[in-house]
This record gives structure tokens, C-alpha cells and sequence, in this order.
């Protein structure tokens, strides 16, 4: 079987056909999926509603007729936290949301956070194909368990579940038992082992803005840059680590990033090799422009993931990026084009000593 990509929708019909396009001259990776949502919705989809394209339910039906049914499935995201409401009217205005986009948009499949809402659509849609959300959190055998009886086509792991290499087999043996598959997120670079990250979604749920979320995470990952290395992604070389393990889907995250941006990550996932700076492939907040200031040599990562630490323990995969990240700072393969300059401390720790024009602002 094919190695799959599932893609953000950005609604744009000149990105769909580069992407199809681009589909046609790959050889064992391609594009198999979109995913999306409206921006305005009772129900939330894990992103907030002023950072993705707000368009109208018309518009979308237009799109979602653009799409050749051979070609690509369209999952539709109902994927916020999600408690059902007691007040009679909230509830109608989500069942009737759920019926649109049950009965008029026509999804190949959902992807849900919540088990009560996973209840709701498999009793009134049984045809539906519902996938467990990576806002779920499932990173152990006993996290997929609890949604056994809803019958999930696929499983979105938790970020952290990319480097929890022990926990992650056992999730792939139980997932083969239950006719699941398990997808996994390639350019999400959020800190492993976030403290916030259910805060982080909650607050989303609500339909807020998440920028003081992405502040502090960033202001983490700029003070001492290990974190960006352990930081989650898979990069487009190391695709085989996982499909060693039987792993054949790869999410790309971006639905905030710009349309354009997509066809080079794309690209970048199918050839399985990138010759430029790795951040310029992870769906960081487009807002930071984090491209242009951070650079990260890809290809001066080659091996960093095959000698990750499965130990699963902290200190060792401190350790082990502390040693990478010394040796990119001094072969210039990572630098910040903002003037910050890094120097390492008495614990032997790579930290930002004198921030430049951008770092200071998270500071």
C-alpha cells in the first residue's frame, strides 16, 4: 500500500489543482485526503475561527464539488472539546449544523474529539466513518480502548506519540486488532510534552483567539531552541522510520498558514527529501513569519531521528537535542537572522543570551 498525506483545506481552487497535479508525477507518496472545516461553527474545529478562510455554506458546496470523488476524500472536522449543551435552543442550532453537514456538504468521513459526540453522529449517521481526533489526546493502548465501541476508521495520535516509540508499537498492534488505522502528524511542531495543550484546545473550543498559547510555547522554544528539536515533526526523509512500523498516513498541518504555502510542503513529502529550512514545513502560527528569522539546515538533520532516545524518558531526550542543537548553532546550520545570539550556560544548555529584534518580543 501507498504511503498517504492527508492536507489542510485552505478553499482554494488553484491549490487543489496543483496539489492534483502534483499527485500525478508521485510514485509511493500522495495526496489521499483534505480536511477542513467552516470557520463559524457551534461545534469549534480546533483552530480559532479568525485564523482559518471564512467562507459561507454555499461556497463551500461549490468547492466541495470541485473535488474528483476518485481522486480525494474530504474529512469534515467537528473536532473542538465538545460538551452538549442543556439549553434546548444550543441544541438545535448543533443538530441542525450536524445535519448540513451530514445531508448537504456529504463528508467521506468526520474527525471528533469528543466521545459524546462520537455517540451522537454513529447513532444518527451508523454510515458514517468517524475518525478520533488528535485533540483526543490517544498516546496508550487504554486511550484507544475507550473509544472501541464507536468503531473508528482511524485514529489521529497524540503529537507526542510521533517520539513515544514503545507506546506507539503497542498502539499500532492494538489499532491492527481493531480494523484501525493510525495517522500521524508530520509538521506539527508544538512542544512535546506541553503543559497546556488541553488548556490550549479548551480555550479554542470557545472560539477565542490562541495567540497568548503560542507565546508561551514560543517564548520556550527561543530561550533554549533543544525544544524546537524535540518538538514532534516528522521530516519528509524520515517518513520510513514509521513506515517500518506499518504507519502509511501523514497529516499536514497548516489550515492557518497561507494557501500558497502548501504545494512546497506537499512536494517536499512526496520526492521525501528537502533541501531548505525546516521551518519552513511546519504548521507554525504564519502570524510570527517564523521562516524568515529561524533558520534550521533540513538536511543537516539527517539521522537525528534514527538515534532519537526511546527510553521515553526526559533527561535522556534533553541531552540528546542539547548535543544536536550545539552542534547546528556552531556549524551556522541553525541561526536566528533577527541578531539573537546564544551561548551555553553553566548546566551545559544552549540558551538565548542577548535576544534580537524578533526573540524580544516573547520575552
Amino acid at each position: 500500500m501507498k504511503t498517504r498525506l492527508t492536507i489542510p483545506c485552505h478553499w482554494d481552487e488553484k491549490i487543489l489543482n496543483k496539489i492534483l497535479n502534483q499527485n500525478q508525477s508521485s510514485n509511493n507518496v500522495f495526496v489521499s485526503e483534505i480536511y477542513g472545516a467552516l470557520a463559524k461553527s457551534p461545534i469549534g474545529h480546533g483552530r480559532a475561527p479568525n485564523s482559518v478562510p471564512n467562507l459561507t455554506k454555499k461556497e463551500s458546496l461549490v468547492f466541495r464539488r470541485l473535488i474528483p470523488l476518485d481522486v480525494l476524500k474530504f474529512t469534515y472536522l467537528l473536532n473542538a472539546p465538545f460538551y452538549y449543551s442543556k439549553n434546548l435552543k444550543d441544541r438545535r442550532i448543533t443538530e441542525k449544523y450536524i445535519a448540513w453537514v451530514m445531508n448537504d456538504f456529504k463528508p467521506d468521513a468526520v474527525t471528533i474529539s469528543s466521545y459524546e459526540l462520537m455517540e451522537i453522529v454513529r447513532k444518527k449517521y451508523p454510515g458514517i466513518s468517524i475518525n478520533i481526533s488528535t485533540i483526543a489526546g490517544v498516546k496508550s493502548v487504554k486511550d484507544l480502548q475507550k473509544f472501541k465501541d464507536i468503531e473508528p476508521q482511524r485514529v489521529i495520535l497524540h503529537h507526542d506519540s510521533n517520539r513515544n516509540f514503545k507506546d506507539l508499537k503497542k498502539i499500532i498492534k492494538e489499532a491492527r486488532k481493531n480494523n484501525i488505522e493510525v495517522e500521524l502528524m508530520a509538521t506539527e511542531s508544538c512542544l512535546r510534552r506541553c503543559p497546556n495543550r488541553t488548556a490550549h484546545y479548551e480555550y479554542l473550543a470557545h472560539r477565542n483567539p490562541d495567540k497568548p498559547f503560542h507565546t508561551t510555547c514560543n517564548t520556550t522554544k527561543l530561550m533554549y531552541p533543544r525544544e524546537i528539536l524535540k518538538a514532534n515533526f516528522i521530516r519528509p526523509e524520515d517518513l520510513h522510520v514509521y513506515e517500518k512500523m506499518s504507519i502509511k498516513i501523514f497529516k499536514i498541518t497548516g489550515r492557518s498558514k497561507k494557501s500558497s504555502w502548501l504545494p512546497e510542503v506537499v512536494s517536499a513529502y512526496i520526492k521525501r527529501d528537502y533541501d531548505g529550512n525546516l521551518i519552513r514545513l511546519l504548521g507554525i502560527d504564519p502570524s510570527l513569519k517564523a521562516e524568515d528569522w529561524i533558520f534550521i539546515n533540513n538536511k543537516a538533520l539527517d539521522g537525528f531521528l534514527e538515534s532519537f532516545p526511546q527510553t521515553g524518558r526526559e533527561g535522556d531526550e534533553n541531552k540528546y537535542c542539547e548535543k544536536w542543537i550545539q552542534r547546528l548553532y556552531k556549524n551556522k546550520d541553525f541561526l536566528m537572522k533577527d541578531g539573537s545570539e546564544y551561548k551555553v550556560d553553566n548546566k551545559g544548555n544552549l540558551y538565548c543570551r542577548f535576544p534580537g529584534e524578533k526573540v524580544s518580543q516573547f520575552m
